[in-house]
């Protein structure tokens, strides 16, 4: 079943149907379905499809080789055969490519590139005076987000300025995650996309004949279970020594959220922690934030660490601190824990569907009757009280002239009125004319909070208008 990613196989299918080279980077992070969306793009196009492996570049060599020589080979595989170098390889491809419109796919090329370092630079000539003159179609991937980023698309990469579309996949969107499970209830899938942090190959482990909290722990919270130690091998895939990386995500975890805090927390050196915290960004594990009105700033000063990744969040906030437990066999205690904890784990993840709800429509004037240009979340002081507040969604308009102010409830229970009265107050606190008023809620809205929305022209969207 392939689901998604409908706008990335648009763009390439818009691709191969010119005349011209093209030169397509696909990357993103492990199991994200990148081999996956380029199999449903060649799956009816003439291909030559080769693997990287962490070995040796003579190993690489044959590999490569034995797949290009088999692409006109329809009686019998070769096996072992090679064309002496990689320069000759690409002389072959070339002689296919004048004869004939061909998808060259080139996966895990990170594997490669570090077996046979020449690689780049070969492909940059070939590029340059062989491939420009036929229609081949030639796609990079790789799952090393730091090399596909530094050393395939950056400034000083041999192949910079030559590729014609790049694609950075993204975890699943929670419409993504309904439609792979048509059946389940969509606060369900909404918890199973945001614990497995969208990433499809993890929502494969899922099963809509299983509860929510049956999914969790027959997926997470036993020792064998398929994601039990999926964090700390994809740190271990991607760093050196993940040890305090580790330390340094369970800090945030906890409640860090600042350098310092995070550093005094994990016990490290705070020069140390700001180089793992740039690694950990890179890797799409921890995202850095300021507050929304802080945003144009060049250098803002209320910068505040967050864990990105649902599956990290989910595992350090409960599967590392009760790690005990589990390996003693008391996962079902540890799973009542998370079934009491989880709307609080799951209200950050509800502001981010609030505030994409309100991007995805930000050219309907029913919903944004003024298009904003920024929106997030702040935090910040009012000085009326000289208290320390925060507001889930806040929006700028182009002008600066109109203001956005959102409160996002994930509860079992309804939005009172109380709580659309304080979104308000709060609101004052900045100093737009004009101002907007939007709530979101799991659970709907009392009969007084409707009255009054009604009255300030404050749009109540439920959960499951989202």
């Amino acid at each position: 079943m392939f689901i998604g990613r409908t706008e990335e196989l648009t763009k390439l299918e818009g691709m191969y149907q010119t005349n011209t080279f093209q030169f397509a980077v696909i990357y993103g992070r492990r199991r994200i379905g990148k081999t996956a969306l380029i199999n449903r793009f060649i799956q009816d196009k003439d291909s030559i499809y080769f693997v990287g492996l962490e070995e040796n570049a003579h190993d690489n060599l044959v590999r490569f080789s034995t797949a290009i020589a088999n692409f006109e080979r329809e009686d019998s595989e070769l096996e072992g055969f090679s064309y002496g170098n990689f320069e000759n390889c690409f002389k072959e491809i070339t002689r296919i490519a004048r004869k004939k419109k061909i998808v060259l796919v080139i996966d895990e090329y990170p594997y490669l590139a570090q077996a046979a370092p020449e690689i780049s630079s070969m492909l940059q000539s070939y590029i340059d005076h062989e491939f420009k003159e036929t229609n081949l179609f030639l796609i990079l991937c790789g799952s090393s987000m730091s090399f596909m980023e530094n050393q395939v698309l950056a400034y000083k990469s041999p192949l910079y300025g030559r590729r014609t579309g790049q694609f950075k996949l993204q975890p699943f969107t929670l419409q993504e995650a309904e439609q792979y499970f048509p059946n389940m209830k969509k606060e369900d899938a909404f918890v199973l996309n945001t614990i497995t942090g969208g990433i499809p190959l993890y929502l494969s482990y899922m099963s809509e004949d299983k509860t929510l909290l049956q999914n969790i722990q027959s997926n997470i919270l036993e020792v064998n279970a398929p994601l039990f130690q999926e964090t700390d091998s994809l740190l271990k895939q991607e760093l050196r020594d993940p040890t305090n990386y580790n330390s340094v995500i369970n800090a945030i975890a906890a409640g860090a959220s600042r350098v310092n805090d995070i550093a005094t927390k994990a016990h490290l050196e705070t020069s140390a922690v700001s180089a793992y915290l740039k690694n950990l960004i890179d890797l799409g594990i921890v995202e850095k934030k300021v507050p929304v009105t802080d945003e144009a700033k060049p250098r803002p000063r209320k910068t505040i660490y967050q864990i990105k990744d649902g599956l990290f969040r989910f595992w350090h906030t409960y599967v590392s601190k009760y790690m005990n437990a589990i390996l003693r066999g008391a996962s079902s205690t540890v799973l009542n824990i998370i079934q009491k904890d989880l709307n609080n784990f799951m209200g950050p993840e509800f502001e981010k569907l609030a505030q994409n709800y309100l991007w995805q429509h930000v050219n309907d004037s029913n919903i944004i009757p003024d298009p904003f240009i920024y929106l997030g979340n702040w935090w910040g002081t009012d000085n009326r009280n000289k208290k320390q507040v925060e507001l889930d969604v806040v929006g700028i308009g182009v002008d600066e002239y109109t203001g956005y102010f959102g409160e996002c409830k994930w509860k079992n229970e309804p939005i009172s009125r109380s709580i659309l009265e304080k979104l308000v107050d709060l609101s004052t606190i900045f100093p737009y004319p004009k101002k907007y008023y939007f709530l979101f809620s799991k659970s709907g809205f009392t009969d007084s909070c409707k009255e009054l929305a009604k009255k300030l022209d404050c749009q109540l969207i439920d959960f499951k208008q989202m």
